[in-house]
């Protein structure tokens, strides 16, 4: 297992985890052993805000890697008690056996798809609602495109990314 403590920002430069990151990686591994998981959490990275949180182990395939509900759900119970114990500062990113990774690469295929459709048709396109880290991405994806532009509507876990023409909104 590698060091759970050394880590590499998004810009590939080594650095070392602050107090409350090191906090919040103790916090999950307490959720983990409360939830007799086979699990230990890494650091992976900081990306933005967030700290990139890895759950290595026997059951990261079985109870995270093909559905990403359960992982969804961990997320959130442990950035709840993160926030409790520690307070604001620290938002968590749980992936596990590599699931965010393919979960991205389907939501930009979906998302080109859907982006063709608006440039053909010059209609709105709608998406499932989404996580906020899901959302963020298609917006980043669609940030410098001409011809198509994102935004979110909704609220709470009802919070979903339409695509437009950008030529339709001024």
């Amino acid at each position: 297992m590698n060091d759970p403590t050394h880590i590499q920002d998004s810009n590939g430069i080594q650095t070392q985890p602050d107090e409350k990151d090191l906090e919040a990686l103790s916090v999950v591994a307490e959720i983990m052993r409360a939830g007799a998981f086979e699990l230990a959490p890494e650091i992976r990275s900081i990306d933005g805000s967030y700290l990139v949180i890895d759950l290595v182990g026997d059951d990261a395939g079985r109870i995270f890697g093909a559905n990403g509900r359960m992982l969804d759900a961990m997320q959130y119970l442990v950035n709840l008690v993160v926030s409790h114990q520690i307070g604001p500062g620290v938002r968590i990113l749980l992936d596990a056996d590599g699931y965010r990774a393919r979960r991205a690469a389907q939501l930009e295929q979906i998302a080109l798809k859907y982006a063709a459709l608006v440039k053909e048709r010059q209609e709105e396109c709608e998406f499932d609602p989404l996580p906020p880290h899901e959302r963020r991405s298609i917006h980043q994806l669609f940030a410098d495109d001409p011809d198509v532009m994102s935004y979110s509507e909704g609220a709470g876990p009802d919070r979903k990314v339409i695509l437009a023409p950008r030529n339709s909104q001024a």
